[in-house]
Parts: C-alpha cells; structure tokens; sequence
C-alpha cells in the first residue's frame, strides 16, 4: 500500500492521520506526507517521523497527491487527509477485498464521521455509485474510504483540481 496525505498547517490533524496508518500492522504499507511548506512547525515533525515526505510548495491538495502518486511503489494506493484516520485493520480488509476481486480497480466502504474529542458524529453509509452524481462532480463517497489499485496510476490518471491559495516556502 502507498498511502499519500496531503499536508498544509494541519500538524495536530497529521499526527493522528499518521498514528492511524502506522498502526496499520498487518500489511506492508509506505505513507508518504507532501507538506506545502507548512509554518506550524510540520515540516521539522514531519523530518524526525516520517520516512517519506516532500517538503515543497504545490499547487494545492491534488496537486499534492500527484506528487505523492508519482513516487509511490505500492500495489494499492489512496489518499488520506490530515482529519482523516484509519480504523485498524483498514487496509488489511481492503487487500482482502482486492484480492477477493482481481477485475475491481476501486474499492470504496463506509465511514464513521467524528468530532475533534473522538465522539462519532455519524455513520456515512458508502452507496453504489450513479452516474449522474458522479458526472455532476457531487461524489458521495469520503475520499477517505477509497482505495485504487497500482494500474489506475500507471495508466496515467491523475488528480486535477483548482488553486485556491498561493503557498510561498520561507
């Protein structure tokens, strides 16, 4: 598994997000953190606790993730916001279901929503997918929940997406 968080001044989120893929014990798994050159102290956590990070300005959160897809070497890949975690056992289940399902290139499951404390705020029921939300861009499924295998990338899908903010590296 390659998994890839976008970062920008989220340090107390991205620890977390981290803990939760580092926990993911049953699977190898590589997590790669591109950071845009946050000021809250990121980039200098990020440099003593994870292996694999990119510390540079981007031109927002996908073109992050594309950054973090172009080095990944897993077999599966997916992308996890610093607000995001994974439950343990997450990305074992998920290989379980790839391998269930040779001729599936995208899996996506349910997901439980909660507050900053840790209380659930809800449980996010994943649907089968119509056409035409997804042709409407209104995905109703968390991103979080969403996992690719290695072909989606080598057959050169990538993210697009707008700047919304102009991030300057001091």
């Amino acid at each position: 598994f390659s998994i890839i968080t976008p970062s920008f001044n989220s340090l107390e989120f991205l620890q977390r997000a981290c803990a939760s893929v580092r926990d993911q014990t049953d699977v190898n798994h590589e997590h790669i953190v591109v950071d845009a050159c946050s000021s809250d102290g990121t980039p200098e956590w990020l440099r003593e606790n994870v292996q694999q990070s990119i510390i540079e300005r981007d031109d927002g959160m996908y073109d992050a993730i594309n950054k973090g897809m172009e080095i990944a070497r897993g077999d599966y890949f997916a992308y996890l916001n610093c607000d995001e975690q994974y439950l343990p056992g997450t990305l074992a289940r998920v290989k379980e279901c790839f391998e269930e399902n040779p001729d599936v290139d995208i899996i996506y499951g349910d997901c439980l929503i909660i507050r900053c404390n840790g209380e659930l705020l809800s449980y996010r029921r994943a649907y089968p997918l119509r056409y035409a939300y997804v042709a409407a861009w209104q995905l109703y499924i968390m991103t979080a929940s969403i996992f690719y295998r290695r072909n989606v990338i080598d057959q050169g899908f990538r993210f697009v997406g707008q700047q919304f903010m102009q991030v300057t590296c001091t």
